[in-house]
């Protein structure tokens, strides 16, 4: 079986068959967050004229940048909070509750505005923002690349797995993703130097699909069960 790749750079929708999606949502290790991106985020066409798929939705760079600074208000404001969420296991009802109850009590980080949600990426851009705040680039690149033979971290499901393994296997390429904007012109050279990685992590006969926003969003989550993990046992 030969692996399947489907990294959609231009911003194709994270589940982006109706099919694969259903699937996802029905698999034991289905896609750990909501799977489809936040609504005001996407809208239809692409402005890319070698995308052969002209109906793949695209994602709007400003509405992405502006979940992402949401995040980094809501770390700002109630930091324990995000970091009580992300300890949560993604598979639960618990967290799947509370992620929503976090964004919706954060309104005031994005007054008059009409945010559309999406559990993967509000997740994704909190790791990410509670990165920054614990770790210098250096100090991150550090841990996300020592070697954990010894004690390995198990990963909660495929999608995991993943980006697990990119983060691990190309930590300081990762590290520099995280100190792009989002959606801009560095962010997508960075994710094309994570290629050879993204397609050594993944399996034979596995079928990925994701877009920027996604892939990011999952790499930050992963660095930071990394991390947290490697601080946790470091105190312990």
């Amino acid at each position: 079986m030969r692996t399947t790749l489907l990294l959609l750079m231009a911003g194709a929708a994270l589940s982006a068959t109706p099919a694969f999606a259903q699937r996802e949502v029905q698999a034991a290790n289905a896609n750990p967050f909501d799977q489809t991106l936040m609504a005001n985020a996407v809208r239809s066409g692409s402005d890319d004229k070698d995308d052969k798929d002209d109906t793949a939705p695209k994602i709007d760079p400003l509405a992405a940048q502006a979940i992402y600074n949401f995040a980094g208000c809501v770390v700002e404001i109630s930091r324990p909070g995000a970091v009580k969420l992300l300890s949560k296991d993604y598979r639960s009802k618990d967290y799947q509750e509370d992620i929503r109850k976090i964004a919706k009590g954060h309104e005031r980080c994005a007054p008059n505005s009409k945010l559309g949600f999406s559990g993967l990426v509000f997740a994704g851009n909190l790791a990410e923002h509670l990165l920054a705040d614990q770790f210098t680039d250096a100090a991150l690149a550090t841990d996300l690349g020592r070697d954990r033979t010894a004690t390995p971290i198990t990963a909660r499901g495929t999608l995991e797995t993943i980006s697990m393994c990119i983060v691990m296997s190309a930590p300081q390429q990762s590290v520099a993703l995280f100190d792009t904007e989002v959606m801009s012109d560095a962010e997508r050279d960075a994710m094309k130097a994570l290629a050879p990685q993204l397609s050594a992590c993944i399996r034979q006969g596995t079928e990925f699909r994701t877009n920027r926003v996604g892939l990011r969003a999952l790499m930050a989550l992963a660095a930071y069960r990394v991390a947290v993990t490697s601080k946790e046992g470091s105190a312990g």
